[in-house]
């Protein structure tokens, strides 16, 4: 039998249009979930839901590898991402506390002014006494340690000498070059090649924001649209021994509504003490209609206390410690954040 094709054309149409208008309605009834942008990382159950609805944090620990530990955490929160960012900017505003009795942003490019603030502890420098390749208790090249040991006699000398170690550092990275290797166990540790490893094994990065996730491998300024960066170094007070990080931050504004509306990743060029690489993310999440925003934070790090036949355990202790300090921790941050725009910025250079 011969095809009526005048009568299939209209059946087609039909079809397709009824298609298309069931699709529409199928979105319309299925919400975009405000926290997919952090899936397969971690998955929010409908507890979790249910207590920030009621305005408290909730913290997952994530699954890590080797001697990485991780923790995610978020919190409602009456901001906007202007706010967000506004605060990000002066970051030694948003972070000085008890925990972290010194920051500094640097300048561009990096000055030794901008570590005026910075000094090591008193139980630091006596430790750089006893310091070699393979054992030392701060995270140094070889040639750091033998630098540092020649101004021993000399307090103040010694601290200026630590100044120009970081800010050498800094110039390295953002010339393109490797910072390390970390000479203070057996084994040398470059922590470039350590933070890729905690990039790739944050796939909620790598997943859904690819070439912003890219662009954190470089030292670089990033030029996508959007973005933008800068540096600072920190000492802080966090259990244990205080420790001296510098941090590389961006601020990224994705044009995507099933993106947050911010996402601030930090970057750790090196610490002093415990942590081989680091990847935090702050993020301003859309809420759903009718709901507020929601603050998240997630960490990812890899830790050189994580090692050995006791490694599991500690794992264990400080996931633990993550997950029940992350909640309070982001209840401080939400609390600064609404408290209004952050003091009138400085001029950095």
């Amino acid at each position: 039998m011969p095809v009526r094709t005048r009568h299939v054309v209209p059946v087609i149409a039909v079809v397709t249009l009824l298609t298309l208008r069931t699709f529409r309605v199928l979105s319309a009834s299925v919400p975009i979930d405000p926290f997919s942008f952090f899936q397969p990382s971690v998955t929010i159950t409908a507890d979790d839901h249910s207590k920030m609805d009621g305005g408290h944090p909730v913290a997952h620990v994530l699954a890590g590898r080797d001697s990485e530990v991780g923790v995610w955490a978020a919190v409602p929160v009456n901001i906007d991402g202007d706010r967000l960012v506004a605060w990000m900017r002066r970051i030694e505003e948003l972070k000085k506390s008890s925990y972290v009795p010194a920051i500094g942003r640097f300048s561009n490019p990096p000055r030794l002014d901008d570590l005026a603030d910075l000094s090591l502890d008193d139980d630091d420098m006596a430790d750089l006494a006893a310091c070699h390749p393979d054992h030392c208790d701060l995270k140094l090249s070889a040639a750091e340690m033998t630098a540092l040991q020649h101004e021993a006699s000399q307090p103040d000398a010694l601290q200026q000498r630590f100044r120009q170690i970081v800010l050498d550092r800094v110039n390295v990275y953002l010339s393109g070059g490797a910072i390390g290797p970390y000479a203070d166990t057996v084994g040398e540790v470059w922590p470039a090649q350590a933070f890729d490893r905690v990039l790739e094994h944050s796939p909620f990065v790598t997943l859904h924001a690819s070439s912003f996730a890219e662009s954190l491998r470089s030292a670089r300024a990033p030029s996508m649209p959007g973005v933008e960066s800068f540096l600072y170094w920190s000492k802080e007070r966090l259990g244990g021994k205080p420790t001296v990080t510098v941090t590389d931050v961006r601020i990224f504004r994705p044009d995507n509504p099933r993106l947050p509306e911010v996402v601030v990743a930090g970057k750790q060029i090196f610490a002093t003490h415990y942590v081989d690489a680091s990847l935090g993310v702050t993020a301003l999440v859309r809420g759903e209609s009718g709901r507020s925003n929601y603050l998240v934070y997630v960490n990812r790090s890899e830790l050189d206390l994580v090692h050995g036949t006791l490694g599991g355990l500690v794992r264990w202790f400080i996931q633990r410690r993550l997950k029940a300090d992350a909640g309070e921790v982001l209840q401080g941050l939400r609390r600064r954040l609404e408290s209004g725009e952050p003091p009138r910025p400085n001029v950095y250079p």
